[in-house]
């Protein structure tokens, strides 16, 4: 056997590009804003947002635009899908369940 054999280990990950990423803009106040949720598609994520948006309308005057759920957790939500969503909703909240 060679001596440089061995066991080579690759790293398939990679850095995220900070550079190109930025926080999403956040109202001031939650008050006369339509709020869209989008669930993943994983089990219990519809059940997470439905409950988020019930606290979150308990201090804050919102409502509900759009209830969407991509459907399927590893793959992109569909364009036609988010386009409905921000089209129709000022703030959308996202969930992943489980």
């Amino acid at each position: 056997m060679p001596s440089d054999a061995g066991i080579k280990v690759l790293n398939p990950t990679i850095e995220p590009d900070t550079d190109k990423s930025s926080m999403a803009i956040r109202p001031e106040s939650l008050d006369g804003v339509t709020v869209g949720l989008l669930a993943n598609g994983k089990r219990n994520s519809a059940e997470l947002l439905r409950h988020v948006y019930d606290v979150l309308k308990e201090t804050n005057d919102i409502t509900l635009g759009v209830e969407e759920n991509k459907g399927n957790a590893s793959r992109p939500c569909p364009g036609d899908l988010l386009s409905n969503v921000a089209d129709s909703c000022d703030v959308v909240i996202t969930a992943s369940g489980d």
